[in-house]
């Protein structure tokens, strides 16, 4: 594997490694650049109060703290969001006998079709396809810093982004407990919104969709009436009635989109989509990749198609609920590694493009992104 790919994540280490000591280079400001190069040439988006001619955005994901959300900034991403945050302090996956040591591998890059979800594909830990077609299985069980910690951070970074004309997005999720119910879990939400929004964020995102921690977690969006509940109670605790709720969501179709909207559109203003794809991620000899089961959770070239659809069924269904859910905000969020990508979330009616791997091995792609732009003469405004 090339240096290059070790700048912000060493895959051989683990995350409380690179957490520590990444990112591994001296980033420089492109933002200027990033400008110049775009003259007259732009897309022009209205992230509610947050306008920008470069709708490119980390998902939550790679960005573990202060400095790797600083470095971000810098290449050029407009809004950024933390990873997710906890009510209780959390590792990363490590080795302790469940866990392997790394929490990043690398897999092949063939399309992954839809009746493909759930088999089995090799992983390893050296990239050997071509570097703007990464795919990667990641395990970390969503650590956490404690509240005290991640709070204070976002109020610094808040400051930070009005100061550099960025935004930030706060991720959270519950940590389930013992003989928990729904109302339980709603109100874990709601408390970690409530935290958040009084350090300054403005807009929050329930991770409904995530598949690598525990119990049932990941599988909150599946149920509506559920989703509501957490909906309908965080949008209630919150005190500022203009601090904007995302729901990171994973794959479906648009029947079941168009009837999750009709639910749940009146307590939101976004849906991110879509998370990752479960997979058998093993070796030769039949060894899982990560984490202590079998299944791993695929993201980027590998299911891009499924990306855009994904993106494509959730516009429409929001189309067809006009008196409801116009005002819902649609975030593509999948492989984009290069322009031609970012274009096709947008060309599916994305209002705004989402990417995380290529904030850890291509963070070069706002500045990719402006020059193709340029290059092609596109103005639109969405």
């Amino acid at each position: 594997m090339t240096n290059n790919l070790n700048k912000r994540y060493d895959v051989t280490k683990t995350f409380e490694y690179n957490k520590e000591h990444g990112p591994f280079e001296k980033v420089y400001d492109k933002n200027d650049e990033i400008k110049k190069i775009l003259g007259d040439y732009w897309i022009e988006t209205d992230f509610f109060w947050f306008k920008t001619n470069l709708p490119i955005w980390v998902a939550a994901w790679p960005l573990y703290n202060e400095k790797y959300m600083k470095a971000a900034s810098k290449d050029g991403f407009e809004v950024i969001t933390w990873k997710t945050f906890r009510t209780l302090h959390r590792l990363a996956h490590a080795s302790s006998g469940k866990y392997m040591w790394h929490n990043i591998v690398f897999i092949p890059t063939k399309q992954i079709e839809e009746k493909s979800i759930w088999t089995k594909t090799i992983w390893s830990l050296e990239y050997k396809w071509k570097v703007e077609n990464i795919s990667i299985t990641n395990s970390f069980g969503m650590p956490s810093d404690t509240i005290p910690e991640w709070i204070n951070s976002i109020m610094s970074l808040e400051k930070y982004a009005k100061e550099n004309n960025k935004q930030v997005i706060t991720s959270v999720v519950w940590t389930p407990k013992e003989n928990w119910t729904i109302y339980d879990l709603a109100q874990d939400y709601a408390f970690l919104a409530r935290s958040a929004e009084f350090r300054w964020s403005k807009i929050i995102e329930l991770n409904f969709s995530c598949p690598n921690v525990q119990w049932w977690e990941w599988s909150i969006y599946k149920d509506i009436e559920n989703s509501l509940i957490i909906a309908k109670n965080t949008r209630k605790f919150l005190h500022n009635s203009d601090t904007k709720l995302l729901i990171k969501m994973w794959f479906s179709n648009r029947d079941y989109y168009k009837e999750f909207l009709e639910n749940i559109a009146s307590y939101i203003d976004g849906i991110v989509a879509i998370n990752t794809i479960p997979m058998q991620i093993i070796d030769k000899d039949n060894k899982q990749a990560l984490a202590w089961w079998i299944i791993s959770w695929t993201c980027w070239r590998a299911i891009l198609d499924l990306w855009v659809k994904a993106v494509y069924d959730l516009r429409n269904a929001r189309d067809e609920l006009l008196d409801i859910a116009k005002h819902v905000k649609i975030i593509g969020c999948g492989w984009v590694m290069d322009a031609e990508w970012f274009m096709r979330h947008i060309d599916a009616w994305a209002e705004f493009v989402m990417c995380a791997t290529a904030a850890l091995f291509n963070p070069e792609l706002p500045l990719q992104i402006a020059k193709y732009l340029n290059k092609n003469k596109i103005k639109r405004k969405i």
